[in-house]
């Protein structure tokens, strides 16, 4: 005799049972998971996420230095432009007359002046001075000899007035002067100089205007001496 469930209520489950649910076989993998992970020694660990860095980094080049551009060796003439200044070294000379330079010197101690000759223009749109009261100098008495700790002077070719005022997109000669003693430059000596760079920026607290930091090396010259009889 075939007796007919109610309506509405479930035959009974004549199947196998199922051996466990879901939820219990992923508990047992990340158990499993666990105590294997614990039996690995923590340096090999870090050895192999050392070694995987190196093997992303070496595809992306994340290790690799940032390239630097190279300072430029400048010739004696050749145009350099930094600090928003145009500069060509004209030539070196070793001097017993000081002519425009602005400095004086010792006859009595055998004192010369050293002048280094600089074509400049200023390429920013307001007048700037040709020289700083800082130590490293972003303008043209930033302009530096090998050897030499002491700062030049600056002064016009034309008139001699000392640190002048560059007026912009106006060139200007000007003479960078040293003292130097009888025997600390020879006629034909070759040395080596150094022009600025620096970054431009705009105070807006503390500093207000415009100024020049971050002075660095921006060009290197090699001139040599030239020795002038004095008049």
């Amino acid at each position: 005799m075939t007796t007919t469930p109610p309506e509405g209520t479930a035959p009974p489950h004549t199947g196998p049972r199922a051996s466990s649910s879901p939820p219990d076989a992923r508990a047992k993998v990340l158990g499993w998971a666990r105590r294997s992970i614990d039996l690995i020694p923590t340096s090999w660990l870090i050895t192999g996420a050392g070694a995987l860095l190196l093997a992303g980094t070496a595809v992306f080049g994340g290790l690799e230095a940032a390239a630097v551009d190279p300072i430029p060796a400048l010739e004696v003439g050749d145009t350099y432009t930094g600090s928003d200044l145009e500069l060509s070294v004209v030539g070196v000379e070793l001097r017993d007359d000081r002519g425009m330079a602005a400095l004086f010197p010792d006859e009595e101690k055998g004192e010369r002046l050293l002048v280094v000759t600089v074509d400049v223009v200023n390429t920013f749109p307001k007048p700037r001075g040709s020289t700083s009261i800082s130590p490293t100098s972003a303008v043209v008495d930033g302009i530096r000899i090998e050897g030499f700790d002491e700062k030049p002077t600056v002064s016009r070719a034309d008139d001699g007035l000392a640190a002048p005022m560059l007026q912009p997109d106006v060139p200007a000669r000007l003479l960078l002067a040293w003292l130097v003693g009888p025997d600390d430059v020879r006629d034909g000596e070759e040395l080596a100089l150094t022009l600025p760079d620096s970054t431009h920026y705009v105070g807006q607290s503390v500093i207000r205007g415009d100024y020049w930091d971050d002075v660095r090396v921006g060009a290197t010259l090699t001139a040599t001496v030239e020795e002038v009889a004095a008049p």
